[in-house]
Parts: structure tokens; sequence; C-alpha cells
């Protein structure tokens, strides 16, 4: 019987869905950080998989909603990289204050666009479920599937009052989401030059089909990364690309490696320990 919490947490501005499964010993803490815009909802059964995973090897594991989205508190339009990023710095120092086990984040796709120096300061190791560090690229991608289907639009907000008018701010409205035009103008400036040395074990699973090659552009980031993290461990996964399919899908590939990985790392903890 899985022990699991629902509950509404006080992020920085506002409640925050969240979903904690925690095992009678905690072994260790898993934080799952959601990727962004329509991938949340491509990913969010997979990731519940993800954490039942973690669980059943002595996780404890957190999923929550962004601030605006999901069923978390507030609006899109009122929410910002920098607000997200603190509300993943609050969770992540109170898991630390309370608890000397090692706290891991599970970043799929865009989410590692919210990393930060801070967040990672708080971290023992990151895994990446095929990680794309470049937030240009993203926006623009984001931003053409939603041009091609007609669901781009600018809108300025009416201000009531002059002092409205000094803090006016352009939105858009694409593919369904309404936001700050200048959230998508932070996340293209993130990239991976925006972190100094990444000083926990990275985990990099990359899905790649066996008679596939790599792309110049994904080998460069993985070489990147490489430079600046003292340990990154690279595995491929050849299964489809579960978060593409027209149809609710999970990788059994991936959910076996990651249990493996569950158990390695808390038989490293115990090692080193003396347990």
């Amino acid at each position: 019987m899985v022990s699991t919490r629902v509950e509404f947490y006080p992020g920085a501005k506002g409640p925050l869905f969240r979903i904690i499964r925690t095992p009678e010993q905690v072994l260790a803490h898993l934080l799952f950080i959601a990727p962004l815009f329509e991938q949340a909802n491509q990913t969010r059964h997979h990731i519940s998989r993800s954490a039942i995973n973690g669980y059943h090897h002595g996780w404890q594991t957190i999923i929550f909603d962004h601030y605006g989205t999901g069923d978390s508190g507030g609006e899109l339009v009122d929410t910002s990289l920098v607000l997200w990023q603190q509300d993943i710095v609050k969770q992540l120092g109170e898991i630390k204050a309370n608890s000397a086990q090692a706290i891991y984040l599970s970043l799929p796709l865009s989410a590692v666009l919210l990393l930060s120096d801070e967040i990672l300061s708080y971290v023992d190791g990151v895994l990446l479920l095929q990680p794309d560090f470049n937030g240009k690229r993203f926006v623009q991608q984001f931003k053409r599937l939603a041009l091609a289907a007609g669901f781009t639009q600018r809108k300025t907000a009416i201000p009531t009052t002059i002092a409205a008018a000094k803090k006016r701010q352009q939105t858009i409205e694409i593919a369904g989401y309404t936001m700050q035009e200048n959230l998508l103008d932070q996340l293209a400036a993130q990239n991976l030059n925006q972190l100094t040395d990444v000083k926990v074990p990275c985990y990099w699973f990359e899905w790649l089909a066996q008679s596939e090659a790599l792309s110049p552009g994904r080998a460069k980031q993985q070489q990147a990364l490489a430079n600046k993290s003292n340990k990154l461990i690279i595995q491929q996964i050849t299964e489809m690309k579960f978060w593409q399919a027209t149809e609710l899908q999970i990788s059994p590939e991936f959910l076996r490696q990651e249990q493996l990985l569950f158990s390695q790392l808390i038989a490293g903890a115990a090692e080193i320990s003396g347990c």
C-alpha cells in the first residue's frame, strides 16, 4: 500500500499542488520538476509511475505543479521563471532542513531550463530525461508549433490607472496558454552556460534508437555538461519517445533502468555511511 499525501504547499507566491509518497523508512528524496507547457501533460502519467518506482525503493517522492499551472494556485500570466525557481529552492530548503538523506531532482525535457546554481547547491544529483538545455531552441519550437496551428495571438493589457500603465506588459496567447511575453524571453535566455561548475552527479537518459546517430547538437550538449560536471553518466533508451505518442504511453526500459539507479544510489550511500 503506497502512503500518499495530497496537499497544497505554501509556495513563494501562492499554493502549489503536491503529491507526496513517503515510505516507512526514507532512504533518499526525489523532487520531480515538471517540464513546461504541453510537455507537462505529455509526461504526467509517466512521472507518476516513476514516483511509485522511487517509493518502492525507499525514496520519498514529491510531484508538484508550478505556480500558475495544473492544480496549483494563480494564473500563468502572473508567473515568471524566477518565481518558479524560488518555489523549487523553497521546497529543497525545507527537505534539507528536516532530513540528512540525499536529495535528487528528476528533470524531464524542458524542466532543465529551470535549473540554477542555487537549486543545484541543495541537491546530491540530478536525473536528466532527454534534456534540452537550449532555451532559445525550445521557445522557437514552441512558437513554431503554435503558429502552424494558428494558436498565437499577441495582446496588450488595457491599464485602468496611470500606475497600471507604467507596469503594463505585453501578453501572448500561444497554444492556449496566456502568459507575459517576457516569460518566453527568460526561458529563451536559459542555457548550460548559465550554470557554473555542476558539482553533483548527472544521470542523463537519452532516447535514441539503436540505428539512429546522435545529432551533433546533442553530442555538443553532452560534452558541455561533461566538462562542467564532476560525474556524467549517459544511458541510452532505445524505445519510442513516449511523450510524442498520440496515446498514453510509458517507457518500460527507462523505468527498469531508473529502478536500477535507485538501488545503486541507495547502496552507494549505505556503503559511504558504513551501514
